[in-house]
């Protein structure tokens, strides 16, 4: 049990300082306002599929290699620590059993873990690849029609359009 802990712990240390710039991008989008578009170059769904299969590979095809390996690395190390109970002579008793059904527990978190990741990832890159990559740009007409004033005898009224341009 001390090892699977550890490798958690180890797990979300090299998790948390796997990328950098990934944790400022994710701090400066709405991911609740993300749908993906034609020309965006990571899907979501697709990654998270490949990061199901293998741990970690959502997240190589999105340019995360450290944050990726460190799945990987994670899956590997619970296999090794899974199939080294298996093959043990005490592998029949109580204990080893219970060992053993933690350790896949923990699997099963792990891949669940890096599927959302993947997702979140693919989302984070999308947005900020749109960001350095606009082509487009955008026209919009705003009608104004000011405040009446009072002390102004002649109650002539400010009216006009605003022209808001982004590129």
């Amino acid at each position: 049990m001390k090892i699977i802990t550890l490798i958690i712990a180890g797990l979300l240390i090299l998790n948390i300082i796997s990328n950098a710039q990934y944790k400022v991008n994710k701090t400066k989008y709405d991911l609740k306002t993300y749908h993906y578009k034609v020309g965006d170059p990571y899907n979501p769904g697709v990654m998270g599929f490949a990061s199901l299969v293998i741990p970690g590979f959502g997240q190589i095809l999105e340019g995360e290699t450290v944050r990726g390996f460190c799945f990987i690395g994670g899956w590997v190390g619970l296999n090794i620590i899974k199939y080294g109970i298996l093959m043990r002579p005490e592998s029949g008793s109580l204990q080893s059993t219970s060992n053993l059904n933690k350790v896949r527990y923990v699997l099963v978190g792990l891949r669940i873990w890096s599927l959302f990741d993947a997702i979140h990832v693919a989302k984070v890159n999308n947005m900020v690849f749109r960001d350095q990559n606009k082509t487009t740009f955008g026209l919009q007409l705003f009608p104004y029609l000011g405040s009446i004033d009072y002390f102004n005898l002649n109650n002539d009224i400010p009216v006009g359009l605003t022209l808001v341009i982004n590129f």
